[in-house]
């Protein structure tokens, strides 16, 4: 599929079935453009699963609106790596539901710009876990006094 995945229109991407999206190869992830990503629909978004994760650029993952992202399971947003989550503006960061943040990685939570810090709201930062806390960095605590 991921041949033809680049012909796909932005319509045609929007009316695939989750459980085409669900089984779609890493393969078929890296083929789409940031259109096709931006595309998708939330419920196709609440499907994607980790084996996506490695094919998402970090141009797609600034085409996922926060709608989007809100819907993004919690194994699936662990699985971002450093790049990818960097890719992500402050305003996806700050849409991140409560059990989004706390599902976060104390490596992915010390990587967060002061910029992402200060887009999250009181409820996401009462989320975070001691863990969590315990690995914000020296330099992002000044972020979150201010």
């Amino acid at each position: 599929m991921a041949t033809i995945i680049p012909n796909l229109s932005t319509a045609i991407i929007a009316g695939l079935s989750t459980t085409t999206i669900a089984g779609l190869t890493t393969e078929d992830w890296a083929a789409f453009s940031s259109a096709q990503i931006a595309a998708l629909t939330t419920i196709q978004v609440s499907v994607i699963g980790t084996a996506a994760v490695p094919a998402l650029s970090s141009a797609h993952m600034q085409a996922f609106e926060t709608a989007d992202l809100r819907a993004l399971n919690t194994a699936t947003l662990r699985a971002l790596s450093s790049d990818q989550l960097e890719a992500l503006t402050s305003n996806q960061i700050g849409a991140l539901t409560t059990g989004q943040v706390a599902a976060l990685t104390t490596t992915q939570i010390s990587q967060l710009n002061s910029d992402d810090l200060n887009a999250l709201g009181t409820q996401q930062f009462a989320a975070l876990t001691s863990a969590q806390a315990v690995a914000l960095t020296t330099d992002q605590i000044p972020t979150l006094e201010s």
